[in-house]
């Protein structure tokens, strides 16, 4: 069976020890499941871990220009929704690139990837190109709708200012990231990660402080190491260790594979944006309840990432795993790899949670003065954050629906846990029931748990069918 998407371009007569056969990962196909999922996931949660060490650094160096104003550290905070924005384009090229990429080595289909490059960079550029003017162009009124005021707004305005042309570098470096994803090379995905953090951690404190230049240079810093790593990661095609070539050809540009990107990779995009417009109603109502309250919503928000990390680096091992093995026809092996994902995520969520719900009151203080804020973070990590097993169960389904070329059930999936259930659950806790700020939290437990088991019923029905050959 040949996947739709590549149908008609299976290459005929390949030889039995070709360049797919000796590039093949160890166990990708055979064996046990756990293992792979391990050694794929760990390089991608180590370079996300260095990305989280620069989070939280970088929140250290802003809340040093002045600990006693809150509005350094919330101002930054308030404009993630437009920075989830970026990311979300980012995710959807990746994503679509990975797929694409993994896919075609399970059919062994040589003339997809060749094209792929090139093709996926046209696509990157022209969206970069849109993005970064439109945000330019309507900077001040797009901070403005996040709710920023006084000291916030200009604090927001200055790092979105800087922080944008960020969002070129990672389009563009996104398509050679999910290409070596799909090919299950996540090791060099998590050297580009450590090269930008450590350039990041590096440039923080000389732009902010050195050369005075606040919350800017905390933005610019950001942009140049992006840059860095980015060189880092075309170099590693230019000297030919990727089993996708780069020729840098004007025939290699195919519409049809840049509509098989698009495919996979629209639905994705479209979900992240869900979410950035579900954290902008998500500020908006806990701004309404308590500007500190906000402030703790930020920073608990980076600290997420301890949770959020480790299970995207699963989900994306997941995707190399099971496109690879739905391209091969494996369905059996696809369930399988499934089932351990989601094993492996429920318990890392559970280790990790434990230990942010027990260091959670010395964490906070080291990152404001006020008492407040420190209560309001310490309260939203004891409740919200084990709860995250049920959204891991989630992330993981999404996942094995973009590996398989179904992006509209992962879409579905993202658009129910936060549009569906999330917000209006959120508001009718905090505004009919009067719950206040805990009602936010409750909201963001009820569309987790509602997701995952809506998730775990539809992937686990898709597979049955597909085992069954229907």
């Amino acid at each position: 069976m040949v996947h739709p998407g590549c149908r008609g371009k299976v290459a005929e007569g390949v030889p039995e020890k070709d360049v797919f056969a000796q590039k093949e990962l160890p166990g990708m196909f055979e064996g046990p499941i756990l293992r792979v999922l391990v050694k794929l996931a760990l390089p991608i949660f180590a370079g996300m871990s260095f990305q989280l060490l620069y989070s939280i650094v970088d929140t250290i160096w802003i809340s040093r220009i002045d600990l006693t104003d809150a509005s350094y550290v919330g101002g930054t905070g308030i404009i993630f929704p437009l920075l989830f924005l970026a990311i979300a384009v980012g995710s959807g090229i990746l994503i679509g690139t990975s797929s694409l990429v993994a896919r075609a080595i399970g059919e062994r289909n040589q003339q997809v990837l060749s094209k792929t490059v090139e093709s996926g960079l046209v696509m990157a550029a022209a969206i970069s190109v849109i993005f970064v003017s439109l945000g330019y162009a309507f900077d001040e009124q797009l901070v403005r709708i996040l709710g920023a005021t006084g000291d916030y707004y200009v604090h927001a305005l200055e790092y979105f200012r800087f922080i944008l042309p960020g969002a070129a570098f990672m389009f563009l470096g996104n398509v050679f990231n999910g290409i070596l994803q799909g090919e299950g090379l996540m090791h060099v995905v998590m050297k580009a990660m450590i090269i930008a953090t450590i350039t990041n951690i590096i440039l923080d404190p000389i732009l902010i402080f050195l050369l005075g230049m606040g919350v800017k240079g905390a933005g610019l810093a950001t942009v140049i190491s992006q840059g860095v790593a980015g060189v880092y990661v075309v170099r590693f095609f230019f000297l030919g260790k990727s089993i996708t070539p780069v020729e840098w050809k004007l025939k290699n540009i195919e519409l049809s594979i840049t509509k098989q990107i698009v495919a996979v990779g629209f639905p994705q995009t479209a979900g992240q944006i869900t979410m950035a417009v579900s954290f902008l109603f998500f500020n908006r109502l806990v701004v309404s309840i308590d500007t500190l309250a906000l402030t703790a919503f930020s920073i608990c928000g980076r600290f997420d990432q301890v949770i959020i990390f480790p299970i995207l680096a699963i989900s994306s091992a997941t995707i190399t795993m099971t496109g690879q093995n739905f391209g091969r026809n494996n369905y059996l092996r696809v369930s399988r790899i499934l089932k351990r994902s989601m094993g492996l995520a429920a318990a890392v969520v559970v280790m990790l949670g434990a230990i942010l719900f027990i260091a959670a009151p010395a964490i906070y203080p080291f990152f404001t003065d006020v008492d407040r804020v420190v209560f309001y973070a310490v309260r939203q990590t004891r409740i919200v954050e084990l709860t995250y097993v049920f959204a891991s169960a989630a992330i993981i389904a999404r996942a094995a629906f973009q590996a398989m070329g179904k992006p509209l059930p992962a879409l579905a999936i993202t658009v129910l846990r936060l549009a569906g259930i999330a917000i209006p659950a959120a508001y009718l806790y905090a505004r009919v029931l009067n719950l206040g700020i805990y009602g936010v939290w409750f909201g963001i437990i009820t569309g987790n748990f509602v997701a995952a088991v809506i998730s775990i019923i539809w992937i686990e029905t898709v597979m049955k069918r597909l085992k069954e050959g229907v």
